[in-house]
C-alpha cells in the first residue's frame, strides 16, 4: 500500500528530493513518511500539503485498504517476476528482456510491481555484468573462469528459486549482490 503523501506528491511530479527543495523538509523526513517509518508532526504535514495545494487532512485521513481481491492479485503477480527471470537464465539475454517487459507492462498499475521489477530487473542486470567477463576469462584461463561462470550462473539460478518462493509467502524479496540501476 503506498502513503497519500507519495500518491499526492507523484501527482504533483515531484520526487522526495524536488518536495523537499519546495518545502523546507528534509528528504530523509519525507522519505521515512512514506515509508510509514515515523508519524509526521502537524506542522510538517501543514508544510508538504501547502505545496503538493491540498488540504492537510488529505494526508491524515486513512486510506481506504486494498479489497481482498486486489491483495490476491498483488500476490499472484509478484512471483511472475521471478519466474520470467528464472526462465530467462536458460535463454541468453532473456533474464533481462522477460521480466522487462514485464515490468514495464505493470509498473504503473501499482508501486509494488514497480519495486519488484526493479528489484528483479537489477539484480538480472548486476549478474548479466559479471557473467561476460566470467565467459571471457574462461576463454583464456578456463580453469578459472569455468567455475566462475558456473557460480554465477548457480547464485542467479538459486537466487530466483528463494524469490519465487519469497513473493508466493508474502515476504519482501531480497537480492544481494546486486547493484540498484534502476532506482
Amino acid at each position: 500500500m503506498t502513503s497519500k503523501l507519495a500518491d499526492y506528491r507523484r501527482k504533483k511530479g515531484l520526487s522526495q528530493q524536488q518536495l523537499a527543495d519546495v518545502s523546507g523538509v528534509s528528504a530523509r523526513t519525507i522519505q521515512r513518511i512514506e515509508s510509514g517509518k515515523v508519524e509526521a508532526h502537524p506542522a510538517t504535514l501543514k508544510m508538504l500539503a501547502d505545496v503538493l495545494e491540498i488540504d492537510t487532512e488529505e494526508l491524515t485521513v486513512d486510506q481506504q485498504l486494498p479489497q481482498t481481491s486486489e491483495l490476491k492479485s498483488l500476490d499472484k503477480i509478484k512471483p511472475v517476476f521471478h519466474m520470467l527471470a528464472l526462465i530467462g537464465l536458460f535463454l541468453p539475454v532473456f533474464n533481462i528482456i522477460l521480466p522487462g517487459i514485464f515490468w514495464f507492462i505493470k509498473k504503473d498499475e501499482s508501486q509494488a510491481y514497480d519495486q519488484e521489477g526493479k528489484l528483479v530487473l537489477n539484480f538480472q542486470i548486476s549478474m548479466s555484468l559479471l557473467f561476460i567477463p566470467a565467459v571471457v576469462l574462461m576463454i583464456f584461463v578456463f580453469f578459472i573462469g569455468f567455475p566462475l561462470v558456473l557460480i554465477i550462473y548457480f547464485y542467479a539460478f538459486v537466487m530466483c528459486i528463494i524469490n519465487i518462493f519469497r513473493s508466493i509467502n508474502k515476504k519482501d524479496s531480497f537480492y544481494p549482490l546486486s547493484y540498484r540501476f534502476l532506482r
